[in-house]
Protein backbone atom coordinates (compact mmCIF):
# COMPACT_ATOMS: atom_id res chain seq x y z
CA UNK A 1 0.00 0.00 0.00
CA UNK A 2 3.03 2.20 0.78
CA UNK A 3 4.28 1.58 -2.56
CA UNK A 4 1.23 2.37 -4.14
CA UNK A 5 1.08 5.53 -2.45
CA UNK A 6 4.49 6.71 -3.25
CA UNK A 7 3.55 6.13 -6.77
CA UNK A 8 0.57 7.56 -6.95
CA UNK A 9 2.41 10.48 -5.31
CA UNK A 10 5.23 10.20 -7.99
CA UNK A 11 2.27 10.03 -11.34
CA UNK A 12 0.86 13.63 -9.53
CA UNK A 13 4.31 14.88 -9.36
CA UNK A 14 4.36 14.41 -13.10
CA UNK A 15 0.78 15.76 -14.56
CA UNK A 16 1.24 18.66 -12.39
CA UNK A 17 4.54 19.24 -13.55
CA UNK A 18 3.68 18.76 -17.36
CA UNK A 19 0.75 20.62 -17.25
CA UNK A 20 2.38 23.37 -15.96
CA UNK A 21 4.53 23.11 -18.90
CA UNK A 22 2.03 23.02 -21.60
CA UNK A 23 0.59 25.94 -19.87
CA UNK A 24 3.51 28.31 -20.02
CA UNK A 25 4.39 27.06 -23.27
CA UNK A 26 0.48 27.81 -24.61
CA UNK A 27 0.96 31.71 -22.58
CA UNK A 28 3.79 31.85 -24.23
CA UNK A 29 2.79 31.15 -27.65
CA UNK A 30 0.09 33.47 -27.30
CA UNK A 31 1.20 36.45 -25.93
CA UNK A 32 3.46 36.11 -29.44
CA UNK A 33 0.29 35.65 -31.00
CA UNK A 34 0.29 37.84 -34.16
CA UNK A 35 -3.30 38.73 -33.36
CA UNK A 36 -2.47 39.67 -29.77
CA UNK A 37 -2.17 43.53 -30.66
CA UNK A 38 -4.82 43.76 -32.63
CA UNK A 39 -7.52 42.00 -30.30
CA UNK A 40 -5.38 42.29 -27.11
CA UNK A 41 -9.22 43.28 -25.42
CA UNK A 42 -11.05 40.37 -26.47
CA UNK A 43 -8.36 37.80 -25.22
CA UNK A 44 -8.41 39.55 -21.93
CA UNK A 45 -12.35 39.24 -22.20
CA UNK A 46 -12.08 35.83 -23.06
CA UNK A 47 -9.28 35.09 -20.63
CA UNK A 48 -11.53 36.48 -18.03
CA UNK A 49 -14.52 33.88 -19.20
CA UNK A 50 -12.34 31.20 -18.84
CA UNK A 51 -11.29 32.42 -15.46
CA UNK A 52 -15.28 32.64 -14.46
CA UNK A 53 -15.67 29.33 -15.99
CA UNK A 54 -13.11 27.66 -13.81
CA UNK A 55 -15.15 29.11 -10.98
CA UNK A 56 -18.46 27.62 -12.63
CA UNK A 57 -17.07 24.06 -13.14
CA UNK A 58 -14.92 23.64 -9.75
CA UNK A 59 -18.72 24.66 -7.96
CA UNK A 60 -20.36 22.31 -9.89
CA UNK A 61 -18.19 19.47 -8.71
CA UNK A 62 -18.20 20.73 -4.88
CA UNK A 63 -21.94 20.83 -5.08
CA UNK A 64 -22.53 17.66 -6.44
CA UNK A 65 -19.71 16.16 -4.12
CA UNK A 66 -21.73 17.84 -1.43
CA UNK A 67 -24.97 17.15 -2.39
CA UNK A 68 -24.55 13.34 -3.56
CA UNK A 69 -23.58 9.66 -2.67
CA UNK A 70 -21.70 9.31 0.75
CA UNK A 71 -18.11 7.99 2.21
CA UNK A 72 -19.39 4.75 2.05
CA UNK A 73 -20.58 4.66 -1.53
CA UNK A 74 -18.19 1.93 -3.78
CA UNK A 75 -15.12 3.22 -4.93
CA UNK A 76 -15.83 7.12 -5.29
CA UNK A 77 -16.92 7.14 -1.71
CA UNK A 78 -13.24 7.04 0.01
CA UNK A 79 -11.43 8.21 -2.80
CA UNK A 80 -13.58 11.30 -3.42
CA UNK A 81 -16.43 12.27 -1.22
CA UNK A 82 -14.80 11.39 2.29
CA UNK A 83 -12.99 14.35 1.73
CA UNK A 84 -15.55 17.11 1.26
CA UNK A 85 -17.71 15.73 3.61
CA UNK A 86 -14.34 15.39 5.95
CA UNK A 87 -13.83 19.11 4.88
CA UNK A 88 -17.53 20.08 6.64
CA UNK A 89 -16.91 18.36 9.88
CA UNK A 90 -13.08 19.63 10.23
CA UNK A 91 -12.69 22.81 8.00
CA UNK A 92 -9.32 23.67 8.51
CA UNK A 93 -7.88 20.25 8.69
CA UNK A 94 -7.16 20.86 4.69
CA UNK A 95 -4.76 23.56 5.35
CA UNK A 96 -2.10 21.46 6.81
CA UNK A 97 -2.32 19.37 3.43
CA UNK A 98 1.03 20.18 0.89
CA UNK A 99 -0.41 20.85 -2.77
CA UNK A 100 -0.03 17.68 -4.34
CA UNK A 101 -1.64 15.96 -1.45
CA UNK A 102 -5.01 17.82 -2.06
CA UNK A 103 -7.37 17.00 -5.47
CA UNK A 104 -4.96 17.39 -8.57
CA UNK A 105 -8.08 16.26 -10.93
CA UNK A 106 -8.12 19.62 -12.73
CA UNK A 107 -4.78 18.72 -14.29
CA UNK A 108 -5.22 15.65 -15.84
CA UNK A 109 -8.42 16.64 -17.52
CA UNK A 110 -6.39 19.64 -18.84
CA UNK A 111 -3.74 18.34 -19.65
CA UNK A 112 -5.17 17.02 -23.50
CA UNK A 113 -6.67 20.27 -24.13
CA UNK A 114 -3.65 22.24 -22.91
CA UNK A 115 -1.30 19.23 -25.58
CA UNK A 116 -3.78 19.73 -28.13
CA UNK A 117 -3.77 23.92 -28.01
CA UNK A 118 0.01 23.90 -28.11
CA UNK A 119 0.53 24.19 -32.02
CA UNK A 120 2.81 27.15 -33.05
CA UNK A 121 0.77 26.84 -36.54
CA UNK A 122 -2.45 27.81 -36.36
CA UNK A 123 -2.97 31.71 -35.81
CA UNK A 124 -6.56 32.28 -36.36
CA UNK A 125 -8.92 34.27 -34.25
CA UNK A 126 -10.89 31.28 -33.35
CA UNK A 127 -7.62 29.33 -31.84
CA UNK A 128 -6.32 32.75 -30.51
CA UNK A 129 -9.10 33.29 -28.43
CA UNK A 130 -9.74 29.84 -27.23
CA UNK A 131 -6.42 29.93 -26.17
CA UNK A 132 -7.28 32.76 -24.15
CA UNK A 133 -10.16 30.93 -22.16
CA UNK A 134 -8.23 27.98 -22.23
CA UNK A 135 -5.28 29.83 -20.57
CA UNK A 136 -8.05 31.63 -18.07
CA UNK A 137 -9.72 28.15 -17.50
CA UNK A 138 -6.77 26.52 -16.15
CA UNK A 139 -5.16 29.24 -13.86
CA UNK A 140 -8.88 29.27 -12.12
CA UNK A 141 -8.89 25.44 -12.09
CA UNK A 142 -4.77 24.81 -11.11
CA UNK A 143 -5.56 27.50 -8.47
CA UNK A 144 -8.82 26.39 -7.03
CA UNK A 145 -7.12 24.31 -4.19
CA UNK A 146 -4.97 27.02 -2.93
CA UNK A 147 -7.66 29.25 -3.21
CA UNK A 148 -10.15 27.65 -1.18
CA UNK A 149 -7.21 26.44 1.37
CA UNK A 150 -6.02 31.10 1.82
CA UNK A 151 -9.90 31.26 2.40
CA UNK A 152 -9.45 29.25 5.29
CA UNK A 153 -5.73 30.27 6.20
CA UNK A 154 -6.05 32.93 9.79
CA UNK A 155 -2.28 34.19 7.78
CA UNK A 156 -2.46 33.08 4.45
CA UNK A 157 0.72 34.62 1.90
CA UNK A 158 0.72 38.20 1.28
CA UNK A 159 0.43 38.20 -2.12
CA UNK A 160 -2.89 35.65 -1.78
CA UNK A 161 -4.36 38.90 0.65
CA UNK A 162 -3.65 41.17 -1.70
CA UNK A 163 -5.22 39.15 -4.14
CA UNK A 164 -8.23 38.58 -1.72
CA UNK A 165 -8.42 42.01 -1.59
CA UNK A 166 -9.11 42.91 -5.01
CA UNK A 167 -11.58 40.32 -5.32
CA UNK A 168 -9.67 38.24 -7.86
CA UNK A 169 -9.35 34.67 -5.86
CA UNK A 170 -12.06 33.39 -2.78
CA UNK A 171 -11.96 35.63 0.12
CA UNK A 172 -12.82 34.44 3.20
CA UNK A 173 -15.72 36.49 3.82
CA UNK A 174 -17.25 34.87 0.77
CA UNK A 175 -16.76 31.43 1.60
CA UNK A 176 -17.94 31.51 5.32
CA UNK A 177 -20.95 32.04 3.85
CA UNK A 178 -21.30 28.00 2.39
CA UNK A 179 -19.98 26.96 5.92
CA UNK A 180 -22.91 28.32 7.81
CA UNK A 181 -25.51 26.32 5.70
CA UNK A 182 -23.23 23.94 3.13
CA UNK A 183 -26.34 24.49 0.80
CA UNK A 184 -25.15 27.87 -0.93
CA UNK A 185 -21.99 29.49 -2.67
CA UNK A 186 -20.31 26.50 -3.51
CA UNK A 187 -18.01 28.17 -6.33
CA UNK A 188 -14.40 28.33 -4.64
CA UNK A 189 -12.16 29.73 -7.19
CA UNK A 190 -12.74 33.50 -7.30
CA UNK A 191 -16.50 32.97 -5.62
CA UNK A 192 -17.88 35.90 -8.46
CA UNK A 193 -20.60 33.51 -9.74
CA UNK A 194 -22.07 32.65 -5.55
CA UNK A 195 -24.41 35.64 -5.40
CA UNK A 196 -26.16 35.11 -9.04
CA UNK A 197 -25.79 31.53 -8.64
CA UNK A 198 -27.81 31.68 -5.09
CA UNK A 199 -29.80 34.32 -6.11
CA UNK A 200 -31.49 32.45 -8.48
CA UNK A 201 -31.31 28.73 -6.53
CA UNK A 202 -29.12 27.59 -9.11
CA UNK A 203 -27.81 24.59 -7.68
CA UNK A 204 -31.50 23.61 -5.46
CA UNK A 205 -33.11 23.46 -8.12
CA UNK A 206 -30.45 20.94 -10.07
CA UNK A 207 -30.46 18.92 -7.29
CA UNK A 208 -34.23 18.88 -7.59
CA UNK A 209 -34.25 17.90 -10.95
CA UNK A 210 -31.59 15.63 -10.86
CA UNK A 211 -33.47 13.51 -7.80
CA UNK A 212 -36.80 13.41 -9.60
CA UNK A 213 -35.21 11.66 -12.39
CA UNK A 214 -33.25 9.18 -9.84
CA UNK A 215 -32.73 7.35 -7.47
CA UNK A 216 -31.54 8.83 -3.46
CA UNK A 217 -28.26 8.83 -4.46
CA UNK A 218 -26.83 9.78 -0.97
CA UNK A 219 -26.32 6.51 -0.50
Amino acid sequence: MQDQGKILTLVKYFIVFVSICFLTTLFVQTIRNQLMEEFFIFGIIYFVLGYALADLMTGTVHWFCDSFFSEKTPFIGPIIIASFREHHTHPQLFTQDKFIEQDTTSFFVLLVPLILAVDPKTSTISNYLWHCTLIGLSVGAFGTNLFHKWAHQKNPPQFAKKLQKLGLILTPELHKKHHRSYSESFCVTSGWLNPLLDYINFFPKLESFIRFFSYDSRT
